[in-house]
């Protein structure tokens, strides 16, 4: 299974948040940590691996008013640079990693399956390249609409009557 890291995922989120904000004042870490109910001191990580990328997907403005901003337009941006910066190369396998191997496998050259791992990276690189952060801040833009309800804010109607769900209510069984 391919899986991106917590690294990768709150990254991804920092950018996202920039991006939906480019334009404006710099995103103070506190901003985003409350908006993306993310770790404080995790972001500050994080946002030096954007910060020193090369070359940087953010930049930083020191001051009362200063904060993160995105270094470059969001449609500038693809999802791969950014997930390459924060996890590396793409590689399912190690006989799949993108660029130069530092590492292969012995049994590299006699491989049965090592076309269907170059597919594999192939079509997730190819995949993350072709989305831009500009794509993923409209569709995070465009997706406001849905909130996390608290089941003590659902009402259901039954038989005319209206049931409350909160701790302290049962539903009936039928």
């Amino acid at each position: 299974m391919l899986r991106v890291s917590t690294k990768g995922e709150y990254g991804v989120r920092i950018m996202v948040d920039l991006a939906r904000h480019y334009g404006q004042r710099p995103r103070s870490l506190t901003d985003i940590s409350q908006a993306e109910m993310l770790p404080l001191a995790y972001l500050e990580q994080l946002v030096k691996l954007l910060r020193e990328s090369e070359p940087p997907l953010v930049a930083s403005t020191r001051g009362a008013h200063g904060g993160y901003k995105l270094s470059r337009d969001p449609a500038s941006i693809t999802m791969g640079e950014v997930v390459r910066v924060l996890e590396g190369p793409i590689s399912p396998m190690i006989c799949a990693t993108e660029g130069e191997m530092s590492q292969v496998c012995n049994f590299l050259d006699s491989c049965k399956t090592k076309y269907l791992w170059a597919k594999v990276r192939d079509a997730v690189a190819n995949t993350l390249d072709s989305i831009t952060l500009a794509d993923l801040a409209n569709e995070a833009t465009e997706g406001q609409s849905a909130h996390f309800i608290a089941l003590s804010d659902i009402h259901v109607g039954i038989e005319a009557a209206e049931f409350s769900l909160d701790a302290h209510s049962e539903m009936p069984y039928n």
